[in-house]
């Protein structure tokens, strides 16, 4: 069917859902899930949809009277419609019976094939990790953290890489809380408090992405039964805020604050570092 360009762009916005058409022969064969293809006159560009409903009227008065103007012009003047209609329709046309054609936004014909295989995909954009992780605080909403043995010797929550086939972030954390410290942590579905994106650079050749869930707070009682992993972690600690930031480099500490932030709704919950 082809349309003019205004109401071609309609359709293309997702705001004109209803056709009006006159019940010429090849009009009545048009029968509910048909795909219909919208063209535009001016371009050429087309549009395919899946016809889910057919109402017959006697006039457009009468289509008028049951129909929503805004899904069939939603820029027009509703008082301008008919007049619109029978612009394009002379009176011999009205007298066959107009049609309300609805339709919705599901696609009525299959996708093009993909330029390349999801493999082939994969090669052509960067690499990059996810992590996730569990903040953690004690009975005073202090921070703890966990002084790892690698590298820098950076303070970290309790979580990890997703290097587990099958996991997702919040699984990984809860996994690498019992590894890391002993404890079982976010049981429930913690609340996700930051999403953190790191740019590749000369210390890490990859993209990071970090989920940072809330891990709640810990009892003294819960405290008492860290358990570190030697191997990934020789000290944990519990410290206010001004206390860990003279303790972090400024990169490190940035999170722990946006962290910090976003849990008492005072910040974003994203973050962008670069390595």
């Amino acid at each position: 069917m082809h349309l003019l360009p205004r109401y071609y762009r309609q359709v293309e916005a997702g705001r004109k859902t209803i056709e009006v058409r006159v019940a010429t022969p090849q009009k009545r064969a048009v029968a509910v899930g048909d795909t219909v293809v919208f063209h535009d006159r001016d371009t050429g560009r087309e549009l395919d949809v899946i016809v889910q409903r057919i109402t017959p009227y006697p006039s457009f008065e009468d289509l008028l009277s049951s129909e929503d103007p805004a899904r069939i012009d939603p820029n027009g003047p509703p008082g301008e419609l008919l007049a619109n209609l029978r612009s394009i329709y002379p009176p011999a046309k009205e007298g066959l019976v107009v049609l309300a054609l609805a339709f919705d936004h599901r696609p009525a014909r299959p996708g093009r094939p993909m330029p390349m295989t999801p493999a082939q995909y994969a090669q052509t954009v960067p690499h990059h990790t996810v992590y996730g992780c569990l903040y953690i605080r004690d009975e005073h909403d202090r921070p703890v953290q966990l002084r790892s043995v690698y590298g820098s010797r950076l303070w970290q929550f309790p979580g990890g890489n997703l290097d587990a086939q099958g996991e997702d972030p919040l699984q990984t954390a809860r996994r690498e809380a019992v590894e890391e410290t002993g404890l079982e942590l976010g049981l429930d579905t913690p609340k996700l408090l930051l999403t953190h994106f790191l740019h590749a650079g000369p210390r890490l050749p990859l993209n990071k992405v970090g989920l940072i869930f809330d891990g709640g707070r810990l009892t003294a009682e819960q405290l008492g039964r860290i358990r570190l992993d030697p191997a990934e972690h020789d000290m944990w600690a519990v410290h206010d805020l001004a206390t860990w930031q003279g303790l972090m480099a400024p990169r490190a500490f940035a999170r722990l604050d946006a962290i910090e932030r976003a849990r008492r709704g005072e910040g974003p919950a994203y973050l962008t570092t670069h390595t």
